[in-house]
């Protein structure tokens, strides 16, 4: 998929950044990953090939977004080895309408009530309004997450680009911004989550229940699908709070 076409297959939401280059969309979604968690300082980023693949642009595009991180000194980029995170501070990169900073000071159980409502909102959209383009993408999306079974971050790369397509194609860039803001809440515990054994296969089964009522433009069974999924990732990221303030006792 070449960048022209990433960005006709996205919903307005992205209509607002079209006037900037994709390798600065990329970047700030690159930023986004290590805000909120995903990505440590010290981690090493896929390659080239699988980060293009996952973002459906060109390598050419991930060396332009990855050479603008480097120069305000977020990542190391050293010819022959991986693109390693050398700093957290992105300052104003990466950040939606919510800022990530805020987002944490909320309780689990107030960003669960509040995914569940907003994406049941977005289920309902993106059931009347998503394009065919956009479905492809999804798809393509899962199949990255198949070949990372083994790869928690490379796996939440994609997740992430999977859900935000998903938000994005209900046509509303409010509500895209904000289940993408609550997506972002304690992401660093969810990669720690998803290692678990089995925990990604579970994941990539739920999108695929997700795509395909989607697919369907069915918004009760959309509805349904990612309020399952929703409730794992409560479930698991409760579970894993627990132990570790156990363990801190």
């Amino acid at each position: 998929m070449n960048d022209s076409i990433f960005l006709a297959s996205h919903s307005p939401a992205l209509e607002k950044v079209a006037h900037r280059s994709m390798k600065d969309v990329i970047a700030e979604r690159f930023a986004g990953l290590i805000a909120s968690g995903i990505l440590s300082v010290g981690d090493s980023f896929p390659s080239e090939r699988d980060l293009a693949a996952t973002m459906g642009v060109s390598r050419e595009t991930i060396r332009g977004a990855l050479l603008i991180l480097s120069t305000k000194g977020i990542v190391s980029v050293v010819q022959g080895a991986r693109t390693r995170v050398a700093s957290a501070d992105v300052g104003d990169l990466g950040m939606s309408v919510l800022s990530s900073k805020h987002v944490t000071d909320y309780t689990l159980d107030d960003v669960h009530e509040s995914r569940l409502m907003i994406e049941a909102r977005v289920a309902v959209l993106a059931a009347k309004r998503v394009e065919p383009a956009t479905l492809e993408q999804l798809a393509a999306l899962i199949v990255a997450q198949e070949g990372s079974t083994h790869d928690p971050v490379r796996f939440l790369i994609a997740d992430r680009e999977f859900h935000t397509t998903l938000y994005q194609s209900c046509g509303n860039a409010v509500l895209s911004d904000i289940a993408t803001t609550l997506y972002s809440y304690l992401l660093d515990h969810r990669r720690l989550a998803v290692a678990a054994p089995g925990a990604i296969a579970q994941s990539i089964e739920d999108h695929r229940v997700i795509l395909s009522a989607l697919t369907a433009g069915d918004g009760a069974a959309l509805m349904q699908a990612l309020g399952v999924h929703e409730c794992r990732i409560y479930d698991s990221t409760r579970t894993l709070i627990a132990a570790t303030t156990k363990g801190e006792k």
